[in-house]
């Protein structure tokens, strides 16, 4: 029968060969000889009819066909691995789960927690991809991901963690210089920085201080966190941010807050996934600490840095 699809081996073949640039070097990683690498490449090419592969020098490296061929194939290929992994890992405990998460709340809140899970669960291995775009529904090869104010689409659950209670924070300099904040409305005399995200965060903050004006509205946007926090650091203006993601500059007191407390608004990260992954125990654990960790988070805010 005719076949419309390569093998395996010729696949794997290429793959190694573009990683290695050396036959030789992919022979070794695949532990084949190098003429059984050169044979599969070489059918690959007979298949496909056009060449994969140039000499360079003493190596060889794929063509423009061959590189975007590769750079198409690759990442199934390594879904490939994946999935078999977490086969021989162990099917009933499913203990390999790749997530995604949104960039700031991922280095800031989630990595300097996560050795505590794997801690209290050292068999599940989390693998993380790519954050999703915001109107990107959740891709069948991630597990979960944690999402800043997600869409809703069907068959999927947003389960909120954290992140609803926000803070003004402004740098030690800004404070200390001609505009001092003393009231809410003081706040108008600088310039206000937005995450794209939450556009209506400061009309929820003003809204709680009956403040109505225009210039809430107006000011920067960001499209990360990260960004908008770097912001207000230099001294571009004041930002109204999750009180979780700003904890370390309000300790160390390069942020300052001029308000006491915090103000609850409707934004924050949640925990996206298809109910199917509730078959698993590995993903059962991480849901159930996640949820823990984001309560426990909110229960004792710490405001340290206030002025």
């Amino acid at each position: 029968m005719k076949r419309d699809c390569p093998t395996i081996q010729e696949l794997l073949a290429l793959d190694a060969v573009a990683r290695y640039s050396s036959l030789t070097l992919a022979a070794s990683s695949l532990c084949v000889t190098t003429s059984a690498v050169s044979k599969q490449v070489a059918s690959l090419e007979s298949f496909l009819g056009t060449a994969l592969l140039q000499k360079v020098g003493r190596g060889v490296q794929l063509t423009p066909v061959g590189r975007s061929y590769w750079l198409k194939i690759s990442g199934s290929l390594r879904t490939l691995e994946t999935a078999t992994y977490e086969v021989r890992a162990g099917a009933d405990s499913h203990a390999v789960l790749t997530l995604s998460c949104v960039p700031t709340f991922f280095t800031r809140w989630l990595i300097p927690r996560l050795p505590h899970f794997r801690q209290a669960h050292p068999r599940a291995t989390l693998s993380f991809s790519r954050h999703l775009a915001p109107l990107e529904n959740l891709p069948a090869h991630v597990d979960a991901a944690i999402r800043y104010n997600p869409a809703d689409y069907a068959g999927v659950v947003n389960e909120y963690i954290a992140g609803r209670e926000f803070v003004v924070i402004a740098s030690s300099e800004l404070m200390q210089g001609l505009h001092k904040i003393k009231d809410p409305a003081d706040v108008l005399a600088h310039t206000l920085l937005h995450h794209e995200e939450a556009q209506g965060a400061w009309s929820q903050w003003s809204a709680a201080h009956g403040i109505t004006h225009q210039l809430l509205i107006a000011g920067p946007r960001f499209a990360q966190y990260s960004a908008l926090i770097q912001a207000a650091r230099c001294g571009l203006g004041i930002a109204f941010v999750p009180l979780i993601l700003v904890e370390d500059e309000l300790a160390e007191g390069v942020l300052v807050t001029p308000f006491e407390g915090s103000t609850a608004v409707e934004h924050g990260h949640y925990l996206c996934y298809r109910p199917d992954r509730m078959q698993f125990p590995a993903f059962t654990q991480l849901r159930q600490w996640l949820l823990a960790e984001g309560g426990a988070q909110e229960a004792a805010p710490n405001l340290a840095g206030q002025p």
